[in-house]
């Protein structure tokens, strides 16, 4: 009977020790557990706030505000460009235009023909085919 005696008081401290370390264990579990319940919690409670602000956020005024502070300027400015652009093609236009009749008329000047002869060619007044020929002097 000694040697059964001594077996059951093994057994039951081994069962002891195994429970104390279970019980331990689970403390420690059950601590980590209840940190990451207070991290959750408050995860919650910052996301309950974030969802609030957002629902109570007017996006539609932000926007508006956004398009009339910045893109409507920038819309004016290039429509301005696009005028300014408009403008200098018309002036270069005219001015090229004009450069080229004049060459007509000097180069028919230096072909031979006179004041009243370019007139008709070209279909103006003798008077402003005379005040080009003087303003180049192609003489």
């Amino acid at each position: 009977m000694g040697l059964e005696l001594y077996v059951s008081v093994g057994a039951l401290a081994i069962c002891m020790t195994v429970a104390i370390f279970v019980i331990y264990y689970n403390k420690s579990i059950v601590k980590r557990l209840m940190a990451l319940e207070s991290i959750i919690d408050d995860l919650n409670h910052q996301n309950h706030k974030l969802n609030k602000a957002v629902k109570e956020r007017n996006f539609e005024e932000d926007i508006k505000k956004i398009v009339e502070d910045k893109v409507e300027p920038l819309t004016k400015s290039l429509k301005e460009v696009k005028k300014i652009a408009a403008e200098y093609r018309g002036q270069r236009s005219s001015t090229d235009d004009a450069i080229e009749f004049e060459s007509k008329i000097l180069k028919l000047y230096l072909d031979g023909k006179n004041e009243s002869e370019i007139a008709n060619i070209l279909g103006v007044s003798v008077k402003q085919i005379e005040l080009i020929l003087a303003l180049n002097n192609p003489e």
